[in-house]
């Protein structure tokens, strides 16, 4: 009984080791910059693509590389990425074909607003959320969470207000999937650097993803249709603390 007794314990410990993982630089001190990367589900492996900036200092991870390693986070997993002082750069879902978060903790004001970030869908989109782990606000006060928990979801509110003519030109355009009319709805929704001016118009404007579209999309589309303005997806907040969450 003894034997079995130690048996699970040990077994604990392990599950508890597995479900926290440290990467990033070695050398962190209460207070650097840290991003917890949250993956939630229980099956899917996720892995982020990292960049660094080319003039990161070299405190920082990856000092002086712009394409660095991946980051791989296994079902059920917390990652804790020690990005070290001064970094700027980007995590991106989906191994890099989902949302995009910028990260810059170069703020140079103490206490107050010094890191800085956004998200963006230019790329892909991928059900992948960023905010402060304390829970510090926005410049303006407002929500301070980037990015969407379930994009079809978001898209699936807005695609009853459009007609069905407007619908099925978008499914034409093969970024979205579904169906057309009163009762039809959404089955997949994407996102690259080719969509049409229609389907970033429709996730930026109609659906209001909580991102970027594309660059340029949130101050409006030569059609005369207008956004929010781009400070809507730029975050400071008093915190060297991010968490990605991936759903």
């Amino acid at each position: 009984m003894r034997s079995l007794t130690i048996f699970s314990a040990a077994a604990a410990l392990l599950t508890a080791a597995l479900a926290q993982e440290i990467q990033g630089v070695s050398h962190y001190s209460l207070g650097d910059p840290l991003i917890n990367i949250e993956n939630t589900s229980p099956t899917e492996t996720h892995v982020y693509k990292v960049e660094g900036n080319a003039d990161n200092p070299s405190s920082a991870y990856g000092a002086g590389s712009w394409n660095l390693p991946m980051a791989t986070v296994l079902p059920g997993q917390t990652v804790h990425f020690q990005v070290g002082a001064g970094f700027i750069g980007a995590f991106t879902g989906s191994k890099g074909a989902g949302t995009r978060f910028e990260v810059n903790f170069r703020g140079d004001s103490p206490g107050a607003y010094k890191t800085w970030y956004n998200s963006d869908m230019e790329f892909g989109m991928s059900n992948t959320t960023m905010g402060p782990a304390s829970g510090s606000k926005q410049i303006d006060g407002n929500d301070s969470l980037a990015g969407e928990q379930d994009c079809l979801a978001k898209a699936n509110s807005a695609w009853g207000s459009l007609d069905e003519a407007a619908q099925q030109n978008l499914l034409d355009t093969g970024y979205l999937e579904g169906s057309t009319g009163d009762n039809g709805a959404l089955t997949a929704v994407h996102m690259d650097k080719q969509a049409s001016d229609d389907v970033i118009v429709f996730f930026q404007n109609t659906a209001e993803m909580n991102a970027y579209v594309m660059p340029g999309s949130v101050a409006g589309k030569p059609d005369g249709v207008t956004a929010a303005v781009a400070d809507a997806f730029s975050w400071s907040v008093a915190t060297n603390e991010l968490t990605i969450t991936g759903y």
